[in-house]
């Protein structure tokens, strides 16, 4: 099953359909709009937000002519995906008997494409890193100045790695004993 638009959109053309319709399965003439019945997914959103009532189920009898008409025409109109103004005389039109002797082939504007999400085309959304609050450091602990940099380390007397690691054996700065 699928839905088609029919003779009542004729010159009237309403889109308040196009914004509810989850798939953009609609397309712009001129004087009218279409269904693309290999893109409809049978959901009847759309029905009930015709206000002409141009929207049929494909199940109601005589609408193999309009699957066809349907068909037809939106493989060579654009596809519209927002609302816009009905045309002009769309009020004094609606549920006039003949409309197709006012049916025009010409393709309407059409509208900007709608953006798929990141989940429609199957890609995980980019979320940028923030940066790290804290100032940077060169070194752990100590704040690195412009004369740190340029001097080279000063040594202490009686500091240094060796000189601890004989502390911590039991040995004075000068040996074992000495003072």
């Amino acid at each position: 099953m699928t839905y088609v638009v029919t003779e009542n959109c004729i010159a009237c053309k309403y889109t308040d359909c196009v914004e509810v319709c989850p798939v953009d399965c609609f397309y712009e003439g001129e004087n009218m709009l279409v269904i693309h019945p290999d893109e409809c997914i049978d959901c009847g959103v759309c029905e009930p937000e015709c206000p002409a009532d141009a929207i049929r189920p494909d199940t109601e009898p005589d609408m193999e002519k309009w699957v066809e008409f349907n068909r037809k025409y939106s493989e060579a109109w654009p596809v519209i995906v927002t609302k816009k103004d009905p045309l002009p005389d769309a009020d004094e039109l609606d549920g006039k008997p003949g409309k197709m002797e006012m049916f025009s082939e010409a393709a309407g504007e059409g509208g900007p494409p709608r953006v798929p999400g990141w989940w429609e085309r199957g890609i995980a959304p980019v979320i940028p890193s923030r940066p790290d609050p804290r100032p940077p450091r060169a070194v752990p602990g100590r704040t690195v100045r412009a004369r740190d940099a340029r001097a080279p380390p000063r040594s202490r007397p009686g500091g240094g790695a060796r000189s601890r690691a004989r502390a911590s054996a039991g040995a004075g700065p000068r040996g074992p004993g000495g003072g």
